[in-house]
């Protein structure tokens, strides 16, 4: 009980205003705790940041992972489902996308182990798919990961700026617009 309020104190704290502007004071005077409790759980802010990330990732995780590990035949379907549940998890978790802007705002290099975890493992199945002749074999399979990865956590991250742009959709249409283009550049050239 006490550990959840603490995480969720600092979830809140570090989504709006990023790691390097919380401090424990503040965590522990939302959360009701003393700071050397929040070191007791947590070893301190770092630790604390670090099990925020990972709590926050956890769920889009373990349906990602299940997804890429029970793939028998990985291909463009098997991408452009991975686009779909990256993009859905952004859409529905939006705390989660301003952390990841935090991360990078702040040059966080302390990539999880589950964020590292997807992305070898995703590259690897586009890495079948390429020697299978189901998608070009002229790309770095990490790049593949990498491009949707950042499109649509930019999508998320600059939504509210874009949106007023003449033209602009909403997030289905983005969403529609960005598969037709990305998976038509992954198939194999003739």
């Amino acid at each position: 009980m006490t550990r959840a309020r603490i995480l969720e104190s600092a979830f809140e704290l570090f989504v709006d205003k990023g790691f390097a502007a919380v401090s424990v004071r503040e965590i522990a005077e939302r959360s009701e705790v003393t700071k050397s409790l929040i070191h007791h759980h947590f070893g301190g802010k770092e630790g604390l940041w670090e099990e925020v990330k990972q709590l926050a990732f956890a769920q889009y995780y373990q349906g990602q992972k299940e997804e890429l590990d029970q793939a028998e035949q990985p291909g463009p379907e098997l991408i452009m489902r991975a686009v779909i549940n990256y993009f859905e998890f952004l859409r529905n978790n939006p705390g989660v996308v301003r952390l990841f802007a935090w991360t990078h705002l702040e040059g966080d290099t302390s990539c999880s182990e589950m964020d590292g975890e997807l992305v070898r493992l995703g590259a690897e199945r586009v890495r079948q798919a390429q020697q299978a002749g189901l998608l070009r074999d002229d790309v770095n399979p990490t790049h593949v990961v990498t491009i949707f990865v950042s499109l649509c956590t930019q999508w998320f991250e600059a939504r509210d700026h874009h949106c007023n742009w003449p033209g602009m959709g909403s997030d289905q249409e983005f969403l529609d617009d960005f598969l037709k283009v990305f998976m038509e550049g992954l198939l194999p050239r003739p």
